[in-house]
């Protein structure tokens, strides 16, 4: 069995922490993510709902406008969703168990989605983020630092976007091997989709075609 566990930025988990209180004063687009993350991390969420595969997917839908295909559905293990108030902005985390099954093996991957509420912030609707460059402003200035090995352009059913992949956590003098994608969609609410491959050498091209082609099937409405 290969075995993907898939969590968010835990790596700069303390980084972010020991941020100051005014991380999220800012007023620049281009980290409104970053501030979303950092306050999933370190804030309790104003509400937490465990709920079966259906229910998950039904309030995916109608709070980021993401449904995913009936097959990644039937798949989903662990769901829930939590949601959160940042400067009287609404956002949703949704963040479940994945199997896949990819030539004769079962793999197993948190999947985390992050999105501002349809409807909620026009402003925040209009802006969107590259993978790349959300995750050079989260690391900036930081003890630590994640290489990004490369960008892509990334589309699925009614949306495009980019996916970036990381392949190294540098920090210390020491480099540690990593398998993150990072998914961001150029919609309304800015959605992006987290997944860190565990243990970071494992099958690296077969998780990335399997984890690409859920991609492309998760379908936008706006």
């Amino acid at each position: 069995m290969i075995l993907l566990e898939v969590s968010v930025f835990q790596h700069t988990r303390n980084r972010q922490q020991a941020m100051p209180g005014n991380f999220c004063q800012k007023n620049t687009a281009v980290i409104w993510i970053a501030c979303l993350l950092f306050f999933s991390l370190i804030a309790p969420a104003h509400s937490q709902l465990r709920m079966n595969r259906e229910k998950f997917s039904e309030n995916i839908k109608s709070g980021c406008g993401l449904k995913f295909d009936r097959e990644t559905v039937e798949k989903i293990e662990n769901s829930s969703i939590s949601a959160s108030k940042i400067d009287g902005q609404n956002y949703i985390s949704a963040e479940f168990t994945l199997k896949i099954r990819e030539a004769k093996k079962e793999l197993e991957a948190r999947v985390d989605v992050y999105c501002s509420v349809q409807g909620d912030s026009p402003e925040i609707s209009k802006s969107f983020v590259a993978p790349r460059d959300q995750i050079e402003q989260e690391d900036s200035g930081g003890r630590y630092y994640r290489h990004v090995a490369w960008q892509r352009n990334a589309s699925g059913i009614n949306w495009k976007g980019q996916v970036a992949h990381v392949d190294a956590l540098h920090g210390d003098g020491a480099v540690l091997p990593v398998n993150f994608y990072l998914i961001c969609l150029r919609v309304k609410g800015n959605s992006c989709i987290h997944i860190d491959v565990q243990p970071p050498r494992t099958a690296t091209g077969k998780v990335q075609s399997a984890l690409m082609k859920m991609i492309g099937r998760i379908e936008y409405f706006e």
